[in-house]
Parts: C-alpha cells; sequence; structure tokens
C-alpha cells in the first residue's frame, strides 16, 4: 500500500504519526522558522511532544535549528533524493493517509525498545509452551 522506498523513510526515520505531522508541517513552509509552542498549536500535539519530535529531527538532519529570544526550527533539504521522497510522502500522506499511519503502526512491532519490554513480560505458565 506505502511504496518500499517510502515505508523505509517512514520506519528509519520518522518512527511516528506525530513526529510525520510535525516534518510536514515546517516542510510545507520551507522558508518559514517555527517555535516549538506554534508548531504544537498548530497541530494541538503537547508543546512537550513537539520539543521531542524537532530536536530528533534535528538530529536527523531534516530541519535546522537556531537561537533568538527561542529555539527556531526550519525545513532543511537533505538531498535531492530524500527530499523527492518527502514530497511522494507529502502526496501519499494528503491522499491516502490512512495508508501511511498503517505503514508506521505495523513499524511498532519491530521497535527495539518496545521488543526489549515485551521481554519482560509475565505470562502464565502454559503461556509459552516452547
Amino acid at each position: 500500500r506505502v511504496p518500499e522506498h517510502i515505508a523505509r523513510l517512514l520506519a528509519s526515520s520518522i518512527e511516528s504519526v506525530e513526529r510525520l505531522d510535525v516534518l510536514l508541517h515546517l516542510r510545507s513552509d520551507p522558508g518559514h522558522t517555527f517555535t516549538a509552542r506554534s508548531v504544537a498549536t498548530a497541530l494541538h500535539i503537547s508543546t512537550h511532544a513537539v520539543e521531542h519530535h524537532l530536536a530528533i529531527l534535528c538530529g536527523r538532519g531534516f530541519l535546522t535549528v537556531s537561537i533568538g529570544s527561542d529555539l527556531l526550527y526550519a525545513y532543511k533539504r537533505i538531498s535531492p533524493s530524500i527530499a523527492q521522497v518527502l514530497t511522494e510522502l507529502e502526496a501519499l500522506n494528503r491522499l491516502r493517509r490512512a495508508d501511511v499511519v498503517a505503514a508506521l503502526e505495523t513499524r511498532d512491532g519491530k521497535d527495539p525498545v518496545r521488543a526489549f519490554a515485551n521481554a519482560f513480560l509475565i505470562r502464565k505458565k502454559g503461556d509459552n509452551d516452547a
């Protein structure tokens, strides 16, 4: 449902619907800078969550950050090939958001932190007969 190259970018670099929304919001106005609070207000997400997503996206090279009276974030084009994939992702998200969300949710099963946490789930005797 989602082309493989887009699914790879989602799984390797974006990882959540909120983070995708933050990235696409900043990408929609590449010449503009945003504060975490303005992004949080626009997307109806907590400022704390947006700050976390912005930090990760900066670390992965999708955004730049500058310091003014607040931290100011802006979209940064990484490479022509990634910019092209993001253009395709943006269009796919607009036309078939449910497919994009599903691709991100199926990725959750492969989350190493989740897998580690699941290793410590208490199971009743007989649940694991292997």
